[in-house]
């Protein structure tokens, strides 16, 4: 006489982390003996791990990113601030004027030398802080996606952008080595 194998579908539930629920099939071969559980695991989909690797990738290149990052949420929230409040626009390219004027005049007739000095080694940060005051402030009256204030944004996202990298791939002239002694 022959037995028959009766076999049942358990579904696990979903487990946190990165791994999906496996299924697991219970197989009772009958007559005392133990069942046996056969785990099947989950199998993921080609755009799952497509998503998976991609968001990986940027979570590891991050700090390499950074740039454009800056620019993204820069250029988000001038779109947001342009749709709710192109108001704003005025209140953010008044700035964008006055603070390289008055950079401008404390470089060139403060009475101390020292001010005049640091203002002068203060040039790039003033200037690239009042440029995209500036952009935001027209990208706020006249929206971001205004073609020329896109080119201007992608130009100066991809100047960063290539700037950040540039800065960040310096080696040093001289390898560094241990000092003489012990190390302990």
């Amino acid at each position: 006489m022959r037995s028959r194998v009766r076999t049942t579908k358990v579904q696990i539930p979903r487990q946190r982390g990165r791994h999906g629920a496996p299924a697991a099939h219970v197989i009772d071969l009958g007559r005392g003996t133990t069942p046996l559980v056969v785990m099947i695991p989950d199998r993921p989909t080609l755009t799952r791990q497509l998503a998976y690797a991609t968001g990986s990738a940027l979570w590891r290149h991050r700090a390499a990113w950074a740039p454009s990052w800056v620019a993204l949420g820069l250029f988000a929230a001038a779109g947001l601030l342009s749709v709710a409040a192109p108001a704003a626009g005025v209140v953010l390219a008044v700035p964008a004027l006055l603070v390289p004027a008055g950079w401008a005049i404390v470089r060139r007739w403060h009475p101390r030398s020292a001010v005049r000095r640091r203002a002068r080694a203060l040039r790039l940060p003033v200037l690239l802080a009042g440029a995209v005051a500036l952009w935001t402030g027209a990208a706020c009256l006249f929206g971001p996606v205004n073609w020329p204030l896109f080119g201007l944004w992608a130009a100066a996202t991809a100047a960063g952008q290539a700037a950040w990298w540039r800065s960040r791939r310096t080696v040093a002239a001289k390898p560094l080595t241990a000092p003489e002694g012990d190390l302990t």
